[in-house]
């Protein structure tokens, strides 16, 4: 009877917290974000670290990342301009943006996932063509993003973001490549070759698919050791033909609707969701490495 009349008591109560709110005595929940992008629409602003600005790289990846920054880089991104055109039914807002200084970013693709993310369970002996290494950015640029969208019902639905790089000449954002021989057993980063560089020229995300697709346009193709001219020019064209859009994250084609959103409606600052593949920081692991050192020789 005792033990009844408890459980009772026990229940009341609990229906009266649910009845006036959460308990104020439970653990908050954190769930981590990314960094913050200032975005200020005007030349002068603060602006922003490259890393934060391409903070994209990782959101988009469907591998594990690692990401170097030259510890002196001085690379600073902002945007400077803002412009907008609509009709009953469509609108685009185009944003100039600006990446000042001098120094290197490069996201690193994990090699063992990039390599089993394109057999898809497929052990058959053959080529894979064309793997992402890294994703690097090693000088200044000017460029724009430009966000399209529909109107419906006075409600604005961006269906489609891209990333242009080359305005102020040949950009200085490049894609590393490579093949692997695959025999049926073994597939190996280490077997690779014919290492290229791509140069970027821009980048577009359309909203929706399954998986989403990134379009990338290049302005040339080159072997990793060879000069850029007529031929690496050439190899571009038929890239930009023939070869398929790149599938990525949805978390990250996600992302970049959410931020065509946020440059659409003139918000002030852009918070990216984390990246969970985002594994760890070279630079932060060679200044390490470097202090460590330093304090040897002291020793």
């Amino acid at each position: 009877m005792k033990k009844g009349l408890i459980l009772f008591i026990t229940g009341l109560l609990c229906a009266g917290l649910s009845a006036y709110g959460t308990c104020t005595d439970c653990p908050e929940t954190f769930e981590p974000s990314g960094p913050t992008l200032l975005i200020d629409y005007k030349d002068g602003g603060q602006g922003n670290p490259v890393d934060t600005f391409m903070y994209f790289v990782p959101l988009v990846a469907p591998t594990t990342m690692d990401v170097y920054t030259d510890p002196n880089t001085t690379l600073n991104a902002r945007i400077i301009s803002r412009t907008s055109k609509e009709s009953s039914s469509r609108f685009t807002t185009t944003c100039i943006f600006e990446v000042r200084g001098k120094g290197v970013y490069e996201a690193f693709f994990e090699p063992t996932e990039m390599i089993a993310f394109n057999l898809e369970g497929n052990t058959a002996p053959r080529t894979l063509h064309n793997l992402l290494r890294s994703i690097r950015v090693d000088g200044p640029m000017r460029g724009f993003l430009e966000v399209t969208g529909t109107i419906q019902n006075h409600q604005r639905q961006v269906k489609q973001v891209q990333m242009r790089f080359d305005l102020a000449g040949k950009s200085p954002v490049t894609a590393h490549l490579y093949d692997v021989k695959c025999d049926g057993k073994n597939c190996f980063f280490e077997n690779r070759l014919h290492e290229q560089v791509a140069r970027i020229d821009s980048l577009r995300f359309v909203r929706g698919g399954n998986p989403p697709r990134m379009i990338t346009e290049v302005g040339s193709v080159a072997g990793e050791k060879q000069k850029e001219g007529i031929l690496a020019a050439f190899k571009a064209i038929l890239a930009n033909w023939l070869l398929p859009p790149l599938p990525i994250a949805t978390v990250g084609n996600e992302t970049m609707m959410s931020f065509g959103t946020a440059l659409d409606a003139t918000q002030s600052t852009f918070t990216f969701p984390y990246a969970q593949n985002l594994r760890q920081s070279l630079s932060a692991l060679l200044a390490q490495k470097n202090s460590s050192q330093e304090s040897e020789k002291i020793q």
